[in-house]
């Protein structure tokens, strides 16, 4: 692994934005760090990162119509020639925790053929792929490298756990921390966007419990 791109789709969160990105080094130690913003229907914040941007962000995409998580990460992996973060835009990287995913995928996974889970602190309960670091090696699993399931719109990391466990490629690493700023326990970080995101809740959902029920994970073709 030579170098990271760092996934964050956006949309509508200018602040939330600028939060996330300045929690992150503008270099890693042993690793190059590319930082993808992808903005999901918005035009707005589009182009203010292209006028204000001041080297951090290494790509700016703007998806002309409100397209969700999966499409616009998916719009990214399949072109990457390395390893992938992928992140929000709520979120806040603790100090040291970037680098640490990446001592841990050199160290767990030297093939580059593993999934790094990041540590979401004072969260009672949250997936060990809700932020997680991939190797290009798991990456080439999946078609097209499209890392996430299409027909998911939002909430599709679940796959990713399940896929990274049965295969044992899973590596939670505790000193990869964050801060995830979600509505939950964080009442006043409610926005338009957090309600437009529940509106797909329960078809996510749905679409999960089914491929569960019938033993179907993304990129496995075992």
């Amino acid at each position: 692994m030579k170098y990271i791109d760092l996934i964050i789709p956006t949309r509508n969160r200018w602040e939330k934005l600028q939060r996330c990105l300045q929690s992150i080094p503008k270099t890693l130690s042993q690793v190059g760090l590319n930082i993808i913003i992808i903005c999901d229907g918005d035009r707005e914040t589009a182009e203010r990162l292209i006028v204000s941007n001041n080297g951090q962000v290494g790509r700016i995409v703007f998806v002309t119509d409100h397209s969700g998580a999966v499409f616009c990460r998916n719009l990214v992996t399949q072109c990457a020639e390395d390893a992938v973060l992928y992140a929000t835009d709520d979120i806040e990287f603790k100090l040291g925790a970037i680098e640490a995913a990446a001592d841990a995928m050199r160290e767990q996974f030297p093939d580059d053929d593993g999934v790094v889970g990041f540590n979401q602190i004072g969260k009672q309960t949250f997936s060990k792929t809700g932020v997680a670091l991939v190797g290009q090696q798991f990456l080439c699993r999946y078609p097209d490298k499209k890392l996430f399931y299409p027909e998911y719109f939002h909430f599709s990391c679940q796959e990713i756990e399940r896929l990274a466990s049965k295969l044992g490629k899973l590596h939670f690493e505790e000193r990869a921390r964050l801060y995830h700023y979600h509505p939950n326990w964080e009442r006043t970080e409610m926005d338009k966007t957090h309600s437009e995101a529940r509106v797909y809740r329960g078809k996510d959902l749905g679409i999960s419990r089914k491929r569960r029920a019938n033993k179907i994970i993304w990129g496995d073709n075992g």
